[in-house]
């Protein structure tokens, strides 16, 4: 028998390596769902992957990723996007995860981030409650005719602006945005230059109920220092309502830090004037102070029972029969010295009467404060509101 050379040999060996790697990315193709592993530690990742092109489905979808505790019934939401039938994620285990036998159900939707709704024409009736001195909605009534004037909306996260354009509103007010690909949470918020006012109604498919074409549980063990008891895996069911039992679902928690107007009062209110009785107006949060047209009719229409009237240049504020005391910037002032746009103003501070910051206030009290340096900005819009996007691509599971 004729021996064979190393040439034959480096061939051979070549044609066996490329027969294995074309029969393992056929494998790997015609396994929609792959797992980096089944037994986990503190620090570990959890790597998974859907190929979702040979399930028939549309190229722009998402993964859904719900993640039971099986013995307590504590569950975790997680979702990601599928670009052009591929889906990522990765986990990184904290030492906060209970050891445990967890399930991780795999759910693909066709459907994606994409956020519709409507704008309607409304008037809202406003009264002033006492105990939380703020306007309580009474009524909200909605206007026929089309919405007349152009509305602007921009999304923004912690990357900067995602999205920023003016709305294609149909004949009867509704809008659909495109599809945006975000992590964690964004703001949406809509702009418009006019006086009326719109109720605007929003939802997106990821926040409502769907239909999977695609769902796999696959169950992952989280290992601590002591050897974890056997848990019946047999027995466990998925459902999509959360509901069997034990069940907990945990709730996405969106914080806000300290309102604008509270951070201003910490650092330019000084004590004689942080009466608890007061009641503050902000320009600072909102902007309904900024698109005011007079700083004098805006005060009236939020404060009941203060009548303001004019005399030619000459201007007098009457609460209960007696004389209003103003101050500006915490300096006493008669009315018709205070010229400041409404642009200007930070905060409107009101003290009912009687009220003794001065002594001597039988009408009570209105303080204005301008605005420094960095407040400058236009305040937010009443329109503001926080979506939650996907997932981010690497995610601490805590």
């Amino acid at each position: 028998m004729q021996k064979q050379g190393l040439p034959y040999m480096l061939k051979m060996i070549s044609f066996l390596v490329g027969v294995l790697m074309a029969t393992s990315l056929s494998a790997s193709d015609s396994i929609p769902l792959n797992v980096n592993g089944r037994e986990f530690r503190a620090g570990d990742t959890i790597y998974f992957h859907l190929n979702s092109k040979t399930l028939n489905s549309n190229p722009l979808s998402t993964m859904h990723v719900w993640i039971d505790n099986v013995e307590s019934g504590v569950r975790r939401k997680l979702r990601y996007p599928i670009l052009n039938w591929e889906g990522d994620g990765a986990l990184v285990v904290s030492k906060d995860v209970p050891p445990g036998v967890y399930a991780f159900n795999f759910l693909a939707a066709d459907h994606f981030l994409e956020i519709s709704g409507k704008v309607r024409k409304v008037k809202v009736k406003t009264a002033f409650n006492y105990e939380t001195k703020k306007n309580d909605t009474i009524t909200i009534t909605e206007l026929p005719g089309p919405i007349k004037y152009k509305i602007a909306a921009a999304m923004l996260n912690r990357q900067g602006l995602l999205y920023d354009e003016y709305l294609n509103l149909a004949s009867d007010g509704s809008f659909r945005l495109p599809p945006i690909v975000f992590g964690d949470t964004a703001k949406l918020v809509f702009n418009t230059d006019n006086r009326e006012s719109y109720l605007i109604e929003m939802k997106t498919p990821l926040d409502t109920s769907f239909v999977p074409f695609f769902t796999k549980t696959v169950f992952i063990t989280i290992k601590g220092e002591q050897p974890a008891e056997k848990v019946d895996t047999v027995s466990y069911k998925f459902d999509m309502s959360g509901s069997y039992q034990n069940s907990i679902t945990l709730q996405e928690v969106i914080i806000e830090g300290p309102s604008k107007a509270k951070q201003y009062e910490d650092e330019h209110v000084s004590p004689m004037f942080k009466d608890i009785n007061s009641r503050t107006l902000s320009g600072l949060d909102s902007d309904e102070i900024f698109r005011a047209n007079d700083i004098w009719i805006y005060i009236q229409s939020k404060v009941p029972g203060l009548m303001i009237s004019r005399n030619g240049l000459m201007r007098s504020l009457m609460w209960r029969g007696s004389p209003v005391t103003m101050f500006m910037d915490e300096l006493q002032m008669s009315p018709n010295d205070i010229t400041i746009p409404p642009s200007e103003i930070a905060l409107i501070k009101v003290y009912p009467p009687p009220n003794g910051i001065t002594g001597r206030a039988p009408g009570g009290v209105i303080a204005l404060y301008s605005k420094r340096g960095g407040d400058y900005e236009r305040p937010p819009s009443p329109y503001t509101y926080s979506v939650i996007g996907y997932t981010q691509g690497e995610t601490v599971w805590e």
